[in-house]
């Protein structure tokens, strides 16, 4: 990754995942799964939150209602 990348990053945090949550995901998540639409969803270690990473604009409708119940835990 470029300078560029994280400079744009940093402004465009609509945009994809905030370095902020980049380094949280790195540092707690636990990869879950995937979607068909490329979202991925990941929880901590301790399963009390769970949270989704985009896969472009970040939109609540693209998530599917199988892991919309996830995130909700229903």
């Amino acid at each position: 990754m470029g300078l560029m990348n994280t400079i744009k990053r940093a402004f465009t945090w609509w945009d994809g995942q905030t370095i902020n949550t980049q380094i949280f995901t790195w540092r707690k998540g636990v990869r879950v799964g995937a979607d068909a639409e490329g979202n991925i969803y990941y929880k901590t270690r301790d399963d009390s939150k769970p949270w989704v990473i985009y896969n472009g604009e970040m939109e609540g409708s693209r998530v599917s209602p199988d892991w919309h119940g996830w995130l909700h835990r229903t």
